[in-house]
């Protein structure tokens, strides 16, 4: 009996290792992110304070999921924006990479995804944006449509299209709550998301009819480089020239404008009129003094807010939506050992001599979100149109 308790208490030691084995790169991995917030955050006293509180807070993380929904719910504490953690195997890594992809001197970045948009709520995720010409439009994905298995399994944002770019893929979505589920074929494909936002820039570029005047519409899903801003300027001086009023899509995404992009609607910028010698003019506006709608909601964060806050502040354009997110601290990320980012606020950020942090800029127009099984219809983007429409004059 007593060979028979020595041998369990073997055994038991045995399987104590292999767990601690198994959960030891969590803890070391949240040790990491502890003294990163001790030595980095923007507010030296808070970050100490939070980083003596939450010393081995991960030492019995079972999973990389379980140890992502531990650190960033300990990282919400801190009840700042530009504070996250992302694992190689979310999205968000991508996105935040190619980001800062000189700085993080990553080359080449793709990954794999649908074309679109989505939000995590209560009931589900649900599309946001279809990016146009992207292979959920081509599936014939809308706004609205509940994502529900991807090949016959629950769809989970970090690995529903792992090694299915270029492959067929059956995907069953919820378009009418209760409703029997529809299904699509979509096929993923490997893009740089930096690449890819841009190109939903351009293709979204449209101009509409209404209220009998031409409204401008063009989505900027990110605004963090001088090519997105570029596109918008060349827009405006080319496909938009001869549109009455513009509307700009700030919603989602990601931020970072320059406070450099006011300027293509400062109206004190000199008009040019260019005459040739057979005596035709040329006129040539640098900047945009027509009618603005900027397009707003809850997660337009960053320095599209920053951008918000000037036009609303210099009346250079109307804000319709909702208001934004008062997420404006700047960040930046830090590289983990094991290749993870944490997304951590390193400045705080004032605006005009104002601290918008937490509180956000509100809207001139409130058009409240309607999102689930919305069957494509987008109640905030038509209203943005119908007020750009009416501000135009004569």
């Amino acid at each position: 009996m007593a060979v028979r308790t020595a041998r369990w208490w073997v055994v038991g030691l045995l399987l104590a290792g292999s767990v601690q084995a198994a959960t030891a790169p969590y803890a070391k991995r949240g040790d990491e992110i502890v003294n990163l917030v001790r030595t980095r955050f923007f507010d030296a006293a808070k970050g100490a304070a939070w980083a003596d509180a939450h010393q081995g807070y991960a030492a019995d993380a079972k999973d990389v999921e379980d140890f992502t929904r531990r650190t960033n719910a300990a990282l919400a504490e801190l009840k700042v924006s530009h504070t996250a953690y992302y694992p190689k195997e979310s999205p968000d890594h991508a996105a935040v990479t190619s980001i800062f992809e000189v700085f993080l001197k990553q080359q080449n970045l793709q990954a794999t995804g649908i074309g679109v948009d989505v939000r995590e709520t209560p009931e589900g995720f649900f599309v946001r944006h279809v990016f146009a010409d992207g292979p959920g439009a081509k599936a014939g994905l809308l706004r609205g449509d509940r994502l529900v298995t991807v090949e016959g399994r629950p769809f989970h944002p970090w690995h529903a299209f792992t090694n299915r770019a270029g492959r067929a893929t059956r995907l069953t979505v919820e378009r009418v709550k209760g409703a029997e589920p529809l299904s699509l074929t979509v096929t993923p494909r490997r893009m740089n998301p930096r690449k890819e936002w841009l190109a939903v820039q351009k293709a979204s570029g449209q101009v509409v009819e209404r209220q009998g005047r031409r409204v401008a519409y063009q989505h900027l899903y990110a605004c963090a480089g001088q090519e997105f801003q570029q596109a918008l300027e060349e827009a405006l001086q080319d496909a938009f020239a001869d549109a009455d009023a513009l509307v700009i899509d700030f919603r989602d995404g990601w931020g970072g404008c320059s406070p450099a992009f006011i300027n293509l609607f400062n109206p004190q910028v000199s008009l040019l009129l260019n005459i040739s010698r057979d005596g035709k003019t040329h006129p040539y506006a640098p900047s945009w003094r027509k009618p603005v709608v900027l397009l707003v909601n809850g997660n337009s964060r960053s320095g599209k807010e920053l951008v918000a806050f000037a036009m609303k502040r210099h009346r250079l354009a109307t804000l319709v939506g909702e208001r934004t997110a008062g997420a404006v601290l700047a960040g930046g990320p830090q590289k983990l050992a094991n290749g993870d980012l944490l997304y951590l606020a390193v400045m705080d950020v004032t605006v005009d001599g104002e601290r918008i942090e937490g509180v956000g800029v509100p809207v001139d127009v409130e058009v409240p979100d309607a999102l689930p099984y919305a069957a494509g219809a987008d109640p905030q983007k038509e209203k943005a149109l119908d007020v750009a429409a009416s501000q135009v004059k004569g």
